[in-house]
């Protein structure tokens, strides 16, 4: 049996290191709560935690930034909501990520930023908060790598801590398991007996399935099984095999989190297997995976039932209808709030206006829709709830830079892989407003 990770001593191994390196250092549970002293936090982000909201999307930022760092095997760099830069090094017992270590809140010039791991928040403007920020330390992203590298080795050396590391994502062996524990105490699970069958690895993309829809992201979700998609039809191969290995994932997540739905979505894909063709659709495709995803969703939320509605609801149902041009009046009937305080809230939490969100997601089903299907772009426009065609031919230019025929003879030639999709960045672990 592995030894109980000390918690002191892991406090002391990263104010330690924190000392020697200027960098502020915190270890957090899956869930991204901090298991060592707020001390580690520089003012500025105790100031920011100080808020409830805040605090949920700081929270958000260590979970996910923690996680990616488990896929990646890797440490990884990236930038929070409130533009600090931050790197993660994951932390796991066996082949379960229990949590990470996570080190920067620093500064980094803009030109050197990693890309931000969530939606920008709208905190400027508040004298104590921009006083704090200029008080932040300033780093290289070369000086960032450099602390990775050490702490990577410091954490492997910590007694009761095990680093998870691989070569490529691909090679990533995680069990159909993402709890969510506290990063101490644990134990080392026992060795298998020598007779035990080995324990197959999970398929790639699981992981990040299952945590969007243990988050109830739906939003994330769609967007791996999009990504995964893209994957299945430029691979080699007959795609109907690539497309089962996406529905084997879907059925994987379902027996993990909502065992319960699992006799019947495996009826849902038997059949839809059964009369599945060589001439598989792109777009089809994408709308019956997201068709399952939704089920799996339906029967979590199910399962909670002292969970209240909050705006995680709102986001999941925009979601699940790109193709309808949602008002903000009608989302705030919906929700219970003021239209104001709807507004303001949706966009501390998103980064965006609830109607370029909204927009946004219509626009994003659009380009699928062009470059996977042979519709006219006024049938397209129709769809997608725009009043006419040229209304929507100038918000579709806004938003990529060209005409929706453009669009069309671009990437239509790409097996309906209109790459540079980018759906609107948000963490629905967030959200409960």
């Amino acid at each position: 049996m592995g030894a109980v990770l000390d918690l002191d001593q892991l406090h002391k191994v990263l104010e330690d290191f924190s000392e020697a390196t200027g960098l502020a250092t915190v270890a957090v549970d899956t869930r991204g709560v901090p298991v060592t002293p707020a001390c580690a936090f520089t003012d500025f982000c105790r100031m920011m935690r100080s808020d409830p909201m805040r605090d949920k999307l700081c929270h958000g930022c260590d979970a996910h930034g923690g996680l990616q760092s488990m896929i990646e095997g890797s440490p990884q760099a990236y930038r929070c909501h409130s533009g600090l830069v931050d790197f993660s090094v994951p932390v796991t017992d066996g082949d379960k990520y229990v949590g990470a270590i996570l080190c920067g809140q620093v500064r980094v010039p803009e030109a050197e930023q990693p890309d931000f791991l969530t939606s920008r928040t709208s905190w400027r403007g508040e004298d104590q908060l921009d006083e704090l920020y200029e008080q932040v330390p300033t780093s290289s992203l070369k000086k960032i790598a450099a602390a990775a590298k050490t702490l990577l080795g410091l954490s492997m050396s910590i007694d009761g801590v095990r680093t998870h590391r691989v070569a490529t994502r691909q090679a990533t062996v995680v069990k159909p398991q993402l709890p969510v524990l506290a990063l101490v105490p644990y134990r080392r699970p026992p060795e298998p007996e020598q007779d035990a069958a080995p324990v197959p690895p999970a398929p790639e993309g699981f992981a990040a399935v299952r945590a969007a829809m243990d988050a109830e992201d739906l939003a994330g979700a769609f967007a791996e099984a999009s990504q995964l998609l893209d994957g299945a039809f430029a691979a080699p191969g007959d795609v109907r095999e690539h497309v089962a290995a996406l529905e084997d994932v879907v059925l994987a997540v379902t027996a993990d989190c909502a065992p319960r739905l699992v006799p019947h979505l495996t009826q849902v894909v038997n059949r839809q297997r059964e009369r599945r063709t060589l001439s598989v659709n792109r777009y089809q495709t994408q709308l019956y995976l997201e068709r399952l995803l939704g089920m799996l969703l339906d029967e979590i939320v199910r399962s909670r039932p002292h969970r209240r509605r909050d705006l995680r609801d709102l986001l999941n149902d925009i979601a699940r209808h790109p193709n309808r041009a949602l008002s903000l009046t009608e989302a705030a009937a919906a929700t219970h709030w003021s239209p104001g305080h709807l507004s303001k809230l949706f966009k501390s939490v998103t980064g965006y206006t609830f109607v370029s969100y909204v927009t946004a997601w219509r626009i994003q089903r659009a380009r699928l829709m062009l470059a996977s299907t042979q519709m006219p772009v006024q049938k397209i426009a129709t769809e997608l709830d725009f009043n006419q065609v040229n209304y929507f031919s100038r918000v579709f230019r806004a938003h990529t830079g060209m005409s929706p025929s453009e669009y069309r003879r671009q990437f239509s030639a790409r097996d309906g892989r209109p790459t540079g999709v980018s759906l609107p960045a948000h963490h629905h672990a967030l959200l409960r407003a």
